[in-house]
């Protein structure tokens, strides 16, 4: 079982930036960064921080409690189950339901309560809290800029993943099928360590590449073929995001030049990275290449957007995006151009914001691979 980095000391920082008593969190991706313990995206839980008197509690159902238990690495944390009914002897349980605990929990003072993420408990806790703070964008301000071992973490991940697409290229032979790559990136990762991927595999031949977001099928790689492999994995609670162009044989010149203008989109959106510039001015550089050829009705989708403890979070590159990026942001940077019913191409490397700009963290992978 691989134990995380918790982020406990972060609750008080974001306590202050917000001007509250006590924070309510309960979107599992923020229980997660904060206490270092997995969780699932439905889980019910709630991560409860009370500043003024320096006390940090999880509430869960008991089927959770011995885990968040056994698993966080700060023992002065305590763990309490919701259980009204089995309550064993060795764990700490309160006869109450949600909406009564989130009541008591506002008794604290001024709460603040991570609305602006997706949680399971969303309705109850809105129903119950008479009045909060929205603890969005501390949180978010804070989850943004990566420490170091965070970046390193991202490095590791990007690393697996590469070499998970290398052995996808390796078999991306006529008639191997979408879902047979799919398994063969799987096994790689896992062979390498792997206990959990940033998303499940995208892995398609044409014309299912021709939808950004669609599953693996029996659909079978064609002697003149164009795959396109986005996958991830996370190493240390942190996620990869990567997709190569993988060409097999001879493909039609309207395609290659499909790829040669994500390409140069790519390179110009990385070429002006820089920290203080806006997520949305990176954005619109991408856009006006594909503008130049005539394209720009093909690009329907973002340019990238921030991993972390989940694959999809701040910043987002689109356009209109005000937010400024800053040193050790990590993010994607994604580019595509689809012909629904014929072919999709895309390419998406990570990049780290330094001091002097992007560092692809990627590049030791051709962004199109022939084979």
């Amino acid at each position: 079982m691989l134990f995380l980095r918790p982020q406990l000391e972060k609750l008080g920082l974001v306590a202050e930036k917000s001007g509250v008593d006590a924070l309510i969190i309960a979107s599992p991706e923020n229980v997660e960064y904060f206490t270092g313990v997995k969780s699932l995206a439905d889980a019910t839980l709630i991560l409860f921080y009370d500043h003024k008197n320096r006390i940090t509690r999880v509430y869960t159902p008991l089927l959770d409690y011995y885990r968040y238990r056994n698993q966080l690495a700060d023992k002065n944390v305590e763990v309490i189950a919701l259980s009204k009914t089995v309550k064993p002897e060795d764990a700490e349980t309160i006869d109450l339901d949600w909406g009564e605990l989130v009541k008591k929990l506002a008794e604290s003072g001024r709460v603040g309560y991570d609305a602006g993420f997706t949680s399971p408990l969303a309705g109850v806790v809105l129903r119950s809290l008479k009045e909060y703070t929205d603890l969005t964008n501390s949180i978010t301000s804070i989850r943004m800029v990566k420490e170091d071992w965070e970046v390193e973490a991202i490095k590791k991940a990007v690393d697996v993943t590469i070499e998970g697409i290398r052995r996808v290229a390796e078999r991306a032979y006529e008639g191997v099928s979408e879902t047979e790559l799919a398994g063969i990136f799987e096994e790689s990762v896992r062979r390498l360590g792997i206990e959990d991927y940033s998303f499940p595999p995208i892995i398609n031949a044409m014309p299912n590449n021709s939808y950004p977001h669609n599953t693996p099928t029996a659909n079978k790689v064609k002697k003149n073929d164009v795959i396109v492999v986005d996958v991830g994995v996370r190493v240390e609670g942190r996620c990869s995001d990567l997709t190569r162009v993988i060409i097999r044989g001879r493909i039609p010149a309207d395609i290659k030049r499909l790829i040669e203008i994500v390409g140069e989109a790519l390179a110009e959106a990385i070429d002006h990275i820089q920290p203080g510039a806006k997520a949305g001015e990176i954005a619109d550089i991408a856009v006006k290449v594909m503008e130049k050829h005539g394209v720009r009705n093909r690009f329907i989708h973002g340019l990238g957007h921030g991993i972390g403890v989940v694959v999809h979070e701040p910043p987002y590159l689109r356009v209109g995006s005000e937010t400024i990026l800053d040193k050790n942001m990590v993010f994607t940077i994604e580019p595509g151009l689809y012909i629904p019913g014929y072919v999709g191409v895309r390419v998406e490397e990570d990049v780290l914001l330094t001091s002097r700009g992007a560092r692809v963290l990627s590049e030791s992978l051709n962004r199109i691979i022939e084979t």
